[in-house]
């Protein structure tokens, strides 16, 4: 691990909280490895209790696991855990935008419209962390914009775990021109307010994605049973 050090003027757990998030999201710790509270308090140079502090925030949001035995390791996904995930998201995302379809504003049409032009650009420029940022950014626009408060809530108690999917599912030949084309085909329904078409679309679209993770998470089981010895 780097030597890294949180900044002093924010509180020691929060700063350690996001230090970890971000080496989690970006894999620099890898799904399955171990982390050692002692070991990053003393690379940190703090205590462990703002250390532990941050390790059950990020417990409660799915990137770190604790078993019985008190060991900490980074979240590591399953194909159930994909399922499961994006099967609640089929769900909550098309009514968000079917909602959005009724709601939303011209002015708000066009600050997506803007997020989908600068996903463009990212792309044409090999700035896969933007692509990732704005993607992230297209469907958190979506549930805003319709005005439903709680399915917010609902889809924010995943956003954690959907940010590591999203950062996985955009690798790959031609993959972000295929989610940016998706994307602007959902935007399409969206300007005709065709609010059922627009639902279908998203739903087509997160199918999509999971699809994609599945042959990712299939294709690393054989990669890593292959180092067998």
């Amino acid at each position: 691990m780097s030597q890294a050090q949180p900044d002093r003027s924010a509180p020691f757990y929060e700063q350690i909280y996001h230090l970890l998030r971000k080496k989690i999201l970006q894999g620099e710790f890898k799904p399955g490895q171990r982390i050692y509270e002692a070991k990053l308090a003393r690379e940190l140079n703090v205590s462990r209790s703002p250390v532990r502090e941050a390790v059950r925030a990020l417990e409660k949001e799915g990137l770190l696991q604790i078993d019985h035995k008190s060991r900490i390791t980074v979240y590591e996904p399953t194909m159930r855990n994909v399922e499961e995930i994006y099967q609640c998201r089929m769900s909550l995302e098309s009514l968000a935008v079917k909602l959005a379809c009724e709601r939303m504003s011209v002015s708000q049409l066009d600050e997506i419209e803007e997020v989908l032009r600068q996903t463009e650009q990212s792309i044409i420029i090999g700035d896969l962390e933007s692509v990732i940022a704005f993607n992230v950014q297209f469907h958190d626009f979506i549930v805003l914009f319709s005005g439903n408060s709680e399915l917010g809530k609902l889809l924010g108690g995943l956003r954690s775990l959907t940010y590591y999917y999203r950062t996985l599912n955009v690798y790959g030949p031609g993959r972000a021109n295929q989610i940016l084309e998706e994307h602007k085909q959902i935007f399409s329904k969206m300007k005709e307010r065709k609010a059922d078409e627009a639902a279908e679309t998203m739903k087509v679209h997160i199918q999509h994605d999971l699809l994609h993770l599945k042959n990712l998470l299939t294709k690393e089981s054989q990669q890593a049973r292959g180092k067998k010895p």
